[in-house]
């Protein structure tokens, strides 16, 4: 009977391992935010996956269609706003064993993965519509299977390459991903660590776009990047989580992220918010759908009716420099009222004595008549 009880109550101890393993896997770090933004730690309860593009617009200055709770990052100016928001999206296995990604960064919070990934369509439609006469610069980056679902209203990332064989090809170059990470027992020819290679790759491809034109980065509107990063789960479910080529990935990946945030840090003159969600793979059967930046404005084959910006009821657009305007002109107003105020005060209780001017004219007026 004893014996009996023993392993009996191990049982809830054991679930409740495991329930603390797989809830530290789930996580948000934020590596980089400028000091304007506020962070606050300590949250009463975890933020839910869903959240996360709410938490996104809110934290560049645009209203969301859905309100957030949650309150661990927010744009603490009226005035100032970050000039881009970068989401890298690390998708691993349900349990990580002993290892985990630990980047340098300025806060961390507990993560429900309520969503199998981030539907980042969302923040890239808010931001769209927010400025329609601009053409903001956005990216959602994603891998299915051998190719790679690049979804960008800018033409300047149609040049990606989209397959696994072409980023396969360009990790022999020498000025490759390979040349800047130690890649430790990971082998660039093998399909399950080629795959981490080359998203890593293309992700290094879009900084040196960034990098080869700094006009791209010099709009009025807000920038938006998100990288989903599927192959660090494939290198675990290929040599298991506790292998050396499982404990390489997420060294690997642990150093990208580090010198990712130092890149667009560099780009965006630390103006830019750099986050990561760890996320645990979505159950088979979960999939993410991914539609096109337009879809939801483009109109069917059976529908006759033009697209009609105004019917959307949208905000107007503002331009950068619309706070200074503002407070120029509002402080004017004030100096102006306060000046006709004082004025008309003085006026009417002048008193017209003979010294005064006014006197003097309006006396010798009626002697003439």
């Amino acid at each position: 009977m004893k014996m009996a009880f023993t392993s009996c109550s191990a049982l809830p101890t054991f679930i409740c391992l495991c329930f603390v393993a797989s809830s530290l896997a789930q996580k948000l770090i934020l590596t980089h935010a400028p000091s304007y933004v506020t962070v606050q730690q300590q949250q009463s309860k975890p933020l839910s996956a869903s959240e996360i593009p709410s938490v996104i617009s809110n934290t560049l200055g645009i209203s969301g269609s859905q309100k957030t709770p949650w309150s661990g990052v927010q744009s603490g100016s009226l005035f100032k706003r970050p000039k881009a928001s970068v989401l890298l999206t690390v998708v691993t296995t349900q349990t990580s064993g002993e290892n985990d990604i630990s980047p340098q960064g300025m806060a961390s919070f507990p993560v429900e993965a309520d969503i199998p990934l981030v539907d980042f369509s969302s923040v890239m439609n808010a931001v769209q519509s927010s400025f329609l006469e601009e053409e903001p610069l956005m990216l959602d980056l994603v891998a299915d299977n051998n190719f790679f679902d690049i979804n960008t209203p800018n033409d300047v990332f149609n040049k990606l390459p989209t397959s696994m064989r072409s980023l396969a090809d360009q990790l022999l170059d020498g000025d490759s991903v390979l040349s800047k990470l130690k890649v430790g027992s990971l082998n660039h020819s093998y399909t399950p660590d080629q795959k981490l290679l080359a998203e890593l790759q293309l992700v290094d491809h879009v900084l040196k776009t960034l990098n080869g034109d700094k006009s791209l980065t010099n709009g009025k509107t807000p920038d938006l990047f998100s990288f989903a990063i599927t192959g660090l789960k494939s290198v675990m479910d290929a040599h298991g989580t506790d292998s050396d080529q499982a404990r390489d990935a997420h060294r690997i990946m642990t150093d990208f992220i580090d010198s990712l945030t130092k890149d667009f840090r560099k780009i965006y003159n630390d103006n830019v918010v750099v986050q990561v969600l760890v996320v645990p793979a979505p159950e088979k059967g979960q999939v993410r759908k991914v539609r096109g930046l337009l879809q939801a404005t483009s109109p069917s084959p059976s529908t006759t009716e033009p697209f009609i910006p105004s019917s959307l009821n949208l905000e107007w657009d503002y331009d950068q420099d619309y706070p200074a305007m503002f407070n120029i002109i509002l402080w004017i107003m004030v100096a102006w009222i306060i000046s006709v105020f004082v004025i008309a005060y003085g006026m009417w209780n002048m008193d017209p004595g003979r010294d005064s001017i006014i006197y003097r004219m309006t006396s010798q007026r009626l002697k003439k008549d």
